[in-house]
């Protein structure tokens, strides 16, 4: 997939939609110098060609008792194709992992879990992905405390 050509009106609707994403359409308008009508058009070509895939509500993670978040570095015994495809199929059946992500280097994939305690992750661990054919080894980094979180994407910035 080609990466879409963004103007700086683009960018900067962009950055207001991902700090809100229920901004009203006459606000964003306001907020970019566009009327609300081409402010629009915009807002659904970003959509339909994908560059906003879609819109959520981010949550307090223990607000909703999710007090533990843990990074788990997971190798293979072997790296083949059906491995990984079976090990991800694995991990998109579980709520409790955020992210995995297929990698190159010691580990082949890791994951971002969240749960409401040790105990509960001690059972993920044990029950789950010491279960799953194929799994060597696993390396887990209990979060203490967030430093940065964000969502946002450094659209249109030079870095």
């Amino acid at each position: 997939m080609a990466q879409v050509e963004l103007d700086t009106v683009d960018q900067k609707i962009l950055d207001i939609l991902q700090q809100d994403g229920r901004i009203p359409n006459t606000e964003l308008a306001d907020e970019i110098g566009l009327t609300p009508a081409p402010t629009l058009r915009r807002v659904r070509r970003l959509e339909d060609e994908g560059v906003i895939k879609r819109y959520v509500a981010l949550l307090d993670a223990r607000q909703v008792g999710c007090d533990l978040t843990v990074f788990v570095d997971v190798s293979l015994d072997k790296q083949t194709k059906p491995g990984f495809q079976t090990f991800a199929e694995h991990m998109s059946k579980r709520p409790e992992v955020l992210e995995c992500y297929l990698c190159l280097g010691e580990s082949d994939f890791l994951l971002k879990v969240c749960v409401p305690n040790l105990d509960a992750y001690q059972r993920f661990l044990v029950d789950v992905l010491a279960a799953i054919p194929g799994v060597r080894n696993t390396n887990s980094t209990i979060i203490v405390k967030t430093e940065k979180n964000t969502t946002s994407l450094p659209v249109g910035q030079r870095l």
